[in-house]
């Protein structure tokens, strides 16, 4: 008879950490639920959905509601093409759908139990600013959270959706511009976050944006931004500070516009918005390939004078957020596999690097199908190390900026009996969040630490503004330092390019006028 008690006690005693959890915001309550030693509130609106009327508009705040809202499930996926499984990225890396332009949502993640004035660490994803998702497995915020943070991840329109403009969007906007609606999108996720970030347990005052790839170019975005001044306190660009995704003018972006429109015989706004988005996403992307080999998107982030001031991709180039800023990239981000011998590689180096290929050539062997492989890996590392260093140097010498670079160099498990991959594009963020053990793949204890190590200095970062952990200190870039920080089998500070001479080569190939970005 005394078991039943106390079974019962012990039931009760569980009932907290099992229940679901309400929090009330600005807009009303959500109902989350707890995954591990987190809570989750997931799908959460920050904005009014961008449909009909509301396409191709800057964002306005998001209705408030009645009741208990459901925030256990995340939300729709910005409408985007549908990606499948390729090289490298198996389904932890892809967004899975379904598909909406009612997407403005955004997830977050807290420690279980009352924490308050947390650092809040806000992740944008990637995609080429095409695709891509605030709810992928690997950006799953509940092992990171515990650690003592707030986490965050959202959706922002991407391709057409998000970057379309043309004459008469600019016309009848009161800001006379038009096509940065992602970016616009990002801002506003900020905005609502300054309102209600300490509802979750942290603090508004210390906000960490940050982003991967697409999500990184739009960091940088933000940091020249003048709109989101005093949204953050801190930023983090995974890949990278540098990337050069290209930047084409207002005009430009107005001209894609006016032709895509003609394509679709829409003669005006009314009827361009009533386009159904598989349609208008199909011709969106039927535009030939590019001679260069640079990916042919139309429809990305453009100068505007308002959103977008200036070319981020300039070190020198005026920030109004010169946050403390942590940057790098990983060690086998854009290699070009295709490349297996030596007249391979000299064709992709000729084809890239023009009047500079002749010293290039010179300074990485290739007399056999080994050292065209080696170096076909090892020049594409050092041209975005020595454009990350080059960058970081002017940064910091016209703003000031704190900046500490970095580079990322654990290979990723390979998908069993499949090629391996190394530390490609991407493969650091599964650490970064803890989300270890997705996919067909095989992870160790060395995995476990390497997730332990990128954490560790996150979250010195976002406290401090400074990545250095006890017994390693992560100096800050100067106008002349050319050594970064690795993270990885090998922690600690070494020179970023491989060789001086390398890297003046780069330095002049720059100088030139030539792009030492990711892309």
């Amino acid at each position: 008879m005394r078991m039943l008690p106390l079974a019962i006690a012990a039931l009760l005693a569980a009932t907290p950490a099992m229940a679901d959890t309400v929090v009330s915001t600005a807009s009303g309550l959500l109902r989350g639920k707890v995954e591990g030693k987190s809570e989750a509130f997931l799908g959460i609106p920050y904005a009014a959905p961008p449909v009909g009327e509301a396409r191709w508009r800057d964002p306005q705040p998001v209705a408030a509601w009645t009741g208990e809202r459901d925030a256990t499930r995340f939300g729709a996926d910005c409408y985007q093409m549908a990606p499948g499984p390729f090289g490298p990225y198996t389904a932890e890396f892809i967004a899975g759908g379904p598909f909406s332009e009612d997407c403005l949502k955004l997830n977050i993640w807290r420690p279980t139990g009352d924490a308050k004035g947390l650092p809040v660490l806000v992740f944008i994803h990637g995609g080429a600013f095409q695709g891509g998702s605030g709810s992928l497995p690997i950006y799953n915020g509940s092992k990171l959270a515990p650690r003592g943070a707030v986490v965050v991840t959202l959706n922002y329109r991407v391709s057409v959706f998000g970057f379309l403009a043309h004459p008469d969007l600019t016309n009848e906007s009161p800001n006379k511009t038009s096509g940065n609606y992602g970016l616009l999108d990002q801002i506003e996720a900020l905005r609502w976050l300054r309102q209600n970030v300490a509802r979750f347990g942290g603090n508004p005052a210390n906000i960490t944006v940050s982003g991967e790839s697409a999500g990184a170019a739009s960091v940088n975005d933000l940091m020249i931004s003048p709109l989101a001044k005093g949204l953050f306190a801190k930023a983090i660009s995974f890949s990278g500070p540098a990337m050069d995704m290209g930047l084409p003018t207002l005009e430009k972006g107005e001209a894609n516009g006016t032709a895509l429109a003609g394509r679709l015989g829409a003669a005006n706004l009314a009827e361009l918005r009533a386009v159904p988005a598989d349609r208008l996403l199909k011709e969106a992307f039927n535009v030939p390939a590019r001679a260069d080999g640079r990916p042919p998107f139309l429809f990305t982030p453009h100068r505007d004078d308002h959103v977008v001031p200036v070319n981020a991709n300039d070190g020198a180039a005026r920030v109004m957020s010169p946050v403390p800023l942590l940057g790098g990239y990983n060690a086998a981000e854009m290699t070009d596999f295709s490349v297996q011998t030596p007249a391979d590689f000299e064709k992709a180096v000729r084809r890239r690097y023009g009047a500079s290929a002749d010293r290039l050539l010179a300074l990485y062997p290739h007399a056999t199908d080994e050292q065209a492989k080696a170096s076909n890996k090892l020049i594409a590392r050092d041209r975005y190390l020595s454009g990350l260093v080059l960058w970081s140097q002017a940064r910091t010498k016209a703003s000031g900026q704190p900046v500490y670079a970095y580079l990322y160099d654990h290979p990723y498990p390979s998908v069993r009996g499949q090629q391996a991959w190394g530390a490609f594009h991407t493969s650091g963020l599964p650490y970064v969040f803890g989300q270890l053990g997705h996919g067909e793949r095989d992870f160790t204890a060395v995995d476990e630490a390497i997730s332990r190590q990128w954490q560790d200095r996150l979250l010195a970062f976002m406290r401090s503004g400074n990545p250095s952990t006890k017994g390693s200190a992560w100096p800050r870039a100067t106008s002349g330092s050319t050594s970064i920080m690795v993270i990885g089998d090998r922690p600690g500070m070494r020179p970023a390019v491989s060789t001086p001479a390398r890297f003046e080569a780069f330095r002049a190939y720059a100088a030139a006028g030539g792009s030492l970005g990711l892309i």
